[in-house]
């Protein structure tokens, strides 16, 4: 089993919740560090930042839910032109601290839009 750092598009109530559906939520409000953008390709990208927070949830999937949000993420293990990159990175909620799998955009465009306050639902909301 393996715990994943959902920030955007696979969150609860989000376009690509289902691609994780029979996935257990583990943490429905916690951080990593990072600053998060509008691709304005209707998803979010995480960027590495020690100075800034992302909000999402943490979800427990198998293996083979993995491998959709492989699919869905566009990373293949080992290959050079991953949109993402995979890595383990510390997630923090009020009452735990704990690793989990994040996705991380390897190259931020000049086009993307910095969300203030890091958190993909509330930008959306404030958006309509």
């Amino acid at each position: 089993m393996h715990l994943v750092f959902c920030y955007g598009t696979l969150r609860l109530g989000e376009s690509n919740h289902s691609v994780i559906k029979g996935a257990a939520l583990k943490e429905s409000f916690c951080w990593t560090k990072g600053q998060l953008y509008d691709t304005q390709d209707g998803y979010p990208a995480l960027v590495q930042n020690e100075e800034h927070k992302v909000y999402g949830e943490v979800y427990e999937v198998d293996d083979q839910l993995l491998e959709r949000i492989n699919i869905l993420e566009g990373y293949q293990e080992g290959r050079d032109h991953n949109l993402y990159d995979r890595v383990i990175q510390e997630i923090k909620s009020a009452q735990w601290s704990f690793e989990a799998i994040t996705y991380i955009m390897r190259n931020r465009e000049e086009r993307f839009i910095k969300i203030q306050g890091g958190d993909w639902i509330d930008y959306r909301k404030d958006k309509r």
